[in-house]
């Protein structure tokens, strides 16, 4: 293959010569399938790049392994996109939106471009590529568009593709990079840098948003997400023994994609194991971050590429390495128990507050009892969890009673996953085991609602009220006793609303009225609270806490000391799950509600906040934020001038509280990333700081500033405006709300009204408006930092 895609040089006079004069070291050649190629060989890399779609097809720099890979069953026509290599995605991205026949990605990537100039600048060189072509506007009339995209080719790869319009009316274009780079084994091969950001999901129908805390691994399912870019992904190519670094891009996202067997299997121009040899990663500005395009004006993107052998292999390859075995039972043998609960989420937070707690009783033989992890959503972690034989590790660290704590323990009761959209059978075979006693959920805050679109027929249902009504029903039919169920969800009486949307799945299902009455008389609903960070896995450290370790674990959970766990229901509970008598700080009773109001009103609003106002400022975690000289006091002002004021408890309880939740925040070994905060941040505000700015406002007559402002830098952040550089992470539903708002002439008034959002009219709270306004109009012209230095001025 390599040999195949050397090429030959032209002869003098060839039609497809260049007419530019060529430095020495560029030339060019006749690669595949005769088509014209750029040759470049310098002391720093050799490349390759076609005329065809400029597509950059090889990059090698000196003393490595090509980068870049091209498929073996590639075709090489001038009509015909390469497969493999860096295709150039534009002016779509995926299949053409109103037109099933265009090309798939666009028709930049099948069309000759010209190379326009050539140089060697330094130890590089640079290559110029231009293109002319034609985009609809919104009236479906073609607008011309060109195309200069630079190619800088060293020890590093650096790509920049610059789109002008050179119409008379506003277009709209995607732009993407769609890179293939070459592992040594996908299998083998993490892609660091994306752990907790949420994601679209692409991989199922309809695309679902998600986030994951753990690395991405290739394991042969098909992988297609949309992240927001991060400042570098890196890819940990372990069998070659290397990381190939993506980064210095001013793309909005990233998409990460290899077709896993089936999808393979399926293509002509790929392999059936080719999965195995390439990850894509991908710098593009898609979907909601299109760049919208005014006559005359121009928008450009750019990524760098770099590559670096691992550290052990520079000098000491020869001295041998130790290869470390993955954690699996083979290595920490475990005793199985009965599975005594089902875990719908097989994220960080169960993983790192539940399970951890379980096996706390379970050490004491006080409950003695593994779970079964049921996948919630289409793209999740079961997989990975399988490879270790349901074992991960849960890393604790921070600060407790003033003392510092560093403890790790391997997690040993998951007895088994279910992902239902692979194994239905085997998910509702879960309703005949008469040991299973409890249901523990975390499907976020827009998990438990309920979805009327959900059919009793459904293999597996879209909701989780679905899912467990199916579940429930299968267990009602058996006639076996019910379950006791405690979601985790962080909003408010949790267990109602779950209670809720299964009896009116079950009504929408027409569900006898046996079912009902089971469902209300043999199974418990508890609304929990649960209090405990958990920022996940911890990327910085993995190879150094492996080591440490003796084994590979691709599932750390990391996690603070502190943990509150608030249950609302009967007694009887402390008996069957026996959590204080464990040590644990778990409190049952039949009034959760003040302890709902500390914690929500004095960690989790103040985390939206934060999110909110520091991203914009490009503040990446929760500890940045309290060592920050303008957002730490704001953090604190937010917390005793805007939210203990509104809360019906004593003064002292509430600043007690408020300072260990600051300690909490200010942890050393956490690096919870504001990102994951962010996540669906408009219902957040609405369940977290709406009751902080109502309850002000009622109080004083006026709005509390920071929580306004939050509120304005959420409208701000859901624009869609191309100058905003954080990508919110939301359904396309709201997302769709906002934009729709925002092409109006009164954004901030048109959706402060939706009360699909907020529960109610904002409008009609006098002065919002244009409070909200201000704010937003000072966060885009003035900065973050400014805005909120004036509220400490006037304050």
């Amino acid at each position: 293959m390599e040999e195949l895609m050397q090429g030959t040089a032209h002869e003098p006079g060839s039609a497809s010569e260049s007419a530019l004069p060529l430095p020495s070291g560029i030339r060019m050649v006749t690669g595949a399938g005769s088509l014209p190629a750029v040759e470049v060989a310098l002391p720093a890399a050799t490349a390759l790049v076609y005329l065809h779609g400029a597509h950059v097809a090889q990059w090698t720099p000196t003393g490595q392994k090509p980068v870049l890979w091209m498929s073996g069953h590639s075709a090489y026509s001038s009509s015909a996109a390469l497969r493999g290599g860096i295709p150039v995605c534009f002016p779509w991205f995926g299949p053409n939106p109103t037109d099933a026949t265009a090309p798939n990605h666009g028709w930049a990537r099948i069309s000759p471009w010209t190379l326009t100039a050539a140089a060697i600048v330094g130890p590089d060189a640079v290559l110029t590529f231009d293109l002319a072509g034609t985009q609809p506007d919104e009236a479906g009339t073609a607008q011309p568009v060109s195309l200069r995209y630079t190619v800088t080719i060293g020890a590093q790869l650096t790509l920049e593709l610059v789109v002008f319009n050179e119409g008379t009316a506003t277009v709209s274009v995607e732009t993407a990079l769609h890179t293939y780079f070459a592992v040594g084994d996908a299998r083998t091969t993490q892609l660091l840098g994306l752990t907790d950001l949420p994601y679209l999901d692409r991989s199922v129908t309809p695309a679902v948003t998600s986030s994951s805390a753990l690395p991405v691994s290739v394991v042969g399912a098909e992988i297609d997400r949309i992240y927001p870019m991060p400042r570098t992904v890196t890819i940990d190519d372990v069998t070659n023994a290397r990381t190939i670094t993506v980064g210095d891009t001013d793309a909005a996202q990233t998409v990460v994609w290899n077709p896993g067997t089936v999808k393979a299997a399926a293509m002509g121009d790929y392999g059936d194991d080719e999965w195995t040899e390439t990850v894509c990663v991908e710098a593009c500005n898609v979907r909601d971050q299109a760049a919208i395009l005014a006559p005359g004006q121009s928008t450009s993107m750019s990524v760098s590429i770099a590559v670096a052998p691992h550290p052990q292999h520079t000098e000491q390859h020869h001295e041998g390495q130790l290869v470390m075995e993955r954690l699996t039972s083979a290595i920490h043998p475990v005793q199985t128990l009965p599975t005594r609960a089902i875990q719908f989420g097989e994220g960080n937070f169960l993983r790192g507050f539940v399970d951890w707690q379980l096996q706390q009783m379970n050490k004491q033989g006080l409950f003695n009892g593994g779970v079964k992890i049921v996948q919630p959503l289409a793209g999740g972690l079961v997989a990975m969890l399988e490879e270790q034989d349901g074992l991960y590790t849960v890393l604790l660290e921070g600060k407790q009673d003033g003392e510092e704590v560093q403890s790790h323990e391997v997690i040993t009761l998951v007895n088994g996953t279910v992902n239902p959209y692979t194994d239905y059978d085997a998910y509702l075979a879960l309703a005949e085991d008469d040991d299973i006693e409890f249901i523990f959920s975390n499907t976020t805050e827009s998990g438990i609602v309920y979805n009327a679109e959900d059919k009793p027929a459904d293999t597996p249902h879209a909701s989780f009220p679905g899912k467990l009504t199916a579940l429930l029903f299968r267990r009602f039919e058996l006639g076996k006793k019910g379950f006791q169920l405690i979601p985790c969800e962080l909003i408010e009486r949790n267990g109602d609303k779950l209670k809720e949307t299964v009896l009116a799945t079950a009504a929408n299902w027409g569900l006898s009225a046996d079912f009902i009455q089971w469902v209300n008389t043999d199974n418990t609903f508890y609304s929990s609270l649960v209090d405990r960070i958990v920022p996940g896995y911890p990327k910085d450290r993995a190879e150094e806490l492996c080591a440490e370790f003796g084994f590979e674990d691709r599932l750390i959970v990391k996690a603070e000391p502190f943990l509150l766990w608030v249950i609302e229901g009967p007694q009887s509970l402390t008996e069957t799950l026996p959590l204080a008598r464990a040590g644990l700080n778990v409190t049952v009773t039949d009034d959760m509600t003040p302890y709902r109001e500390r914690k929500v009103f004095l960690l989790n609003a103040p985390h939206t906040t934060m999110a909110s106002l520091a991203r914009l400022a490009g503040v990446e975690t929760v500890r940045d934020v309290m060592l920050d000289a303008d957002f730490g006091p704001l953090v604190e002002a937010v917390m005793y001038e805007e939210i203990m004021p509104v809360l019906d408890l004593p003064h002292d309880e509430l600043a007690a509280y408020a300072e260990s939740v600051k300690e909490r925040f200010e942890n050393p070994f956490m690096h919870h990333e504001l990102s994951a905060i962010a996540l669906n941040s408009a219902s957040k505000f609405k369940s977290r700081l709406l009751p902080v700015l109502t309850g002000f406002h009622t109080k004083n007559g006026t709005f509390p500033p920071r929580v306004t402002l939050a509120l304005s830098a959420i409208l701000l952040a859901y624009s869609g405006d191309p100058a905003v550089t954080i990508t919110p992470v939301d359904s396309a539903e709201t997302i769709a709300a906002f934009h729709a708002a925002y092409a109006t002439d009164a954004y901030v008034a048109t959706i402060l009204a939706d009360t699909t959002l907020w529960g109610t009219d904002l409008t009609e709270l006098d002065g919002l408006v244009d409070q909200v306004a201000a704010g937003l109009d000072a966060l885009r012209d003035r900065g973050v930092r400014a805005t909120i230095a004036d509220l400490a001025v006037r304050a």
